[in-house]
């Protein structure tokens, strides 16, 4: 019999499963309390559980398909890039940044992508799959358990890994869902942000389901055929369709959104970028992260010079803009922005050494 991931069903969802097992409905509580919050991940470990009903659940359920491999720590200690497979060999990247006073994570929804964004190291991979729901939270299960051992706990998570997270719509709701709920991780919506290439339906839909997880925009040009160049997603999401769907999402939600902006020398950080970026940003409560682009081999993009980088930054500034110029975490384990890819060979040398 095919075993169901228990870790993909929310409570209501378990103590329907629970019900239908002849188990009671409290025990659906208790269990998911030792696996959301408690982040127990054995039967035989839930202690206030009898056995008996512990050899249904075995009988019935698996608990995530989800492995950890392996990590690695960057040079300044401020960067933690962790390698995950699952069931077909597939892999996936997670990271954790270290701030002064915070972690944030940063969680992948595909393996792969299929918006192949030319900047973008995951575009070079094949897209093969959408996350389920218990193959996101266990990326932010794994890291918290990380972080609990230095007696420390994440701070914020940033849908900014591998993938759209708006092509795995509801499974990356129903996680944040999960990780909020009081039986579980008890974890703000608020420090949530869902980084988006700029899909306009799902923006749309979005600006109905949710009033409080924050809103990311990959955005890298304000002129159509550069963003289209960087990114093909903009010939079906074209800029001013964008501006339209994101304007009446600040009105419904009252947010502040994040504009992302990826900084490529002779390419979109000139004078006249800086002009039409003003222009545009006139009609948004926003900030605007500008992120030096991070190296891929096999691309041909260049990252400005510091100098270069400031000048565009300070003209923005100048012109009232609310915006940072983010210092690159982790490009020395490729896990700086744009950066995640895996291959399957990481795989097969880790199990030799």
């Amino acid at each position: 019999m095919l075993k169901i991931d228990i870790l993909d069903l929310n409570l209501e969802e378990l103590e329907t499963e629970f019900l239908n097992m002849g188990l009671k409905k409290f025990n659906a509580k208790q269990v998911y309390q030792w696996l959301h919050q408690k982040l127990v991940f054995d039967f035989d470990e839930f202690t206030n559980i009898s056995k008996e009903v512990r050899e249904k659940l075995k009988e019935k359920f698996e608990i995530g398909t989800l492995k950890y491999i392996t990590h690695q720590v960057s040079k300044d200690k401020q960067t933690v890039k962790f390698l995950f497979s699952l069931p077909g060999k597939r892999l996936i990247e997670s990271v954790l940044l270290k701030y002064k006073n915070r972690y944030s994570i940063c969680v992948s929804s595909q393996v792969g992508c299929p918006l192949k964004c030319d900047f973008c190291a995951t575009g070079m991979m094949k897209f093969e799959k959408n996350l389920k729901c218990s193959e996101i939270l266990m990326q932010f299960y794994y890291l918290q358990k990380f972080l609990r051992e230095k007696n420390d706990k994440i701070s914020n998570v940033v849908f900014m890994g591998m993938g759209e997270p708006f092509l795995n719509y509801d499974a990356v709701l129903k996680s944040i869902n999960m990780l909020n709920s009081k039986e579980g991780q008890d974890f703000s919506k608020r420090n949530f942000t869902i980084s988006t290439s700029g899909l306009i339906n799902e923006i749309n839909k979005f600006t109905i389901d949710e009033k409080q997880i924050k809103l990311a925009i990959s955005l890298h040009s304000v002129n159509d055929e550069k963003r289209s160049s960087l990114m093909p997603i903009n010939k079906a999401n074209p800029l001013a369709k964008l501006k339209e769907s994101l304007i009446n999402y600040q009105e419904k939600t009252k947010n502040r959104i994040t504009f992302e902006y990826i900084l490529i020398d002779d390419f979109n950080c000139e004078k006249e970028d800086a002009v039409e970026l003003v222009k545009f940003m006139k009609s948004f409560n926003h900030l605007i992260n500008l992120i030096p682009y991070n190296k891929v081999e096999g691309k041909p993009y260049v990252t400005p010079s510091r100098e270069k980088q400031r000048e565009f930054y300070n003209y923005l500034v100048s012109h009232n803009l609310n915006v940072t110029l983010r210092e690159t975490k982790g490009d020395d384990i490729q896990a700086a922005c744009g950066q995640l890819k895996v291959k399957k060979e990481e795989i097969i040398n880790e199990k030799n050494n």
